[in-house]
């Protein structure tokens, strides 16, 4: 956010709202000023780092499907159920994502702390279904 800024503004708060803001300036990776401006715009602050975890989990998940599917054609074997259960868990964990993909390209008016506590339910989802497919 390179605008030529003249003005200044102070603001009192506590010292536990001051590390609270400057932690999740530092999450975005923004600055503590531009964090608030960007806020204050009503744009979408989003730890992205959320979104990489997430992304290398789905590929882990990608990684212990194709090695099960490797078993099962080396064997000659399947597991119906178990392959339901697979494409059934990886159908919800594709779903939330693309809910969570909407959001962040909505143009309307979100709650941030919504979203992050969907990329928490995905993450979870996710993660059961990466030690789904280990055990």
């Amino acid at each position: 956010m390179s605008k030529n800024r003249t003005e200044r503004l102070q603001l009192r708060v506590s010292s536990e709202e001051k590390e609270d803001i400057a932690q999740k300036a530092a999450e975005a990776h923004l600055s503590i000023a531009d964090y608030i401006v960007a806020l204050s715009e009503g744009k979408k602050v989003i730890d992205i780092r959320k979104i990489a975890q997430l992304i290398l989990e789905v590929r882990r998940i990608g990684v212990n499907v194709n090695q099960i599917v490797a078993v099962a054609n080396y064997h000659k074997y399947t597991n119906q159920q178990m392959l339901t259960k697979i494409n059934e868990d990886q159908k919800k964990v594709y779903d939330l994502l693309l809910k969570i993909l909407e959001e962040l390209q909505s143009t309307e008016t979100h709650s941030i702390h919504g979203i992050e506590n969907r990329l928490d339910k995905l993450t979870e989802a996710v993660e059961r279904l990466s030690e789904n497919g280990n055990g």
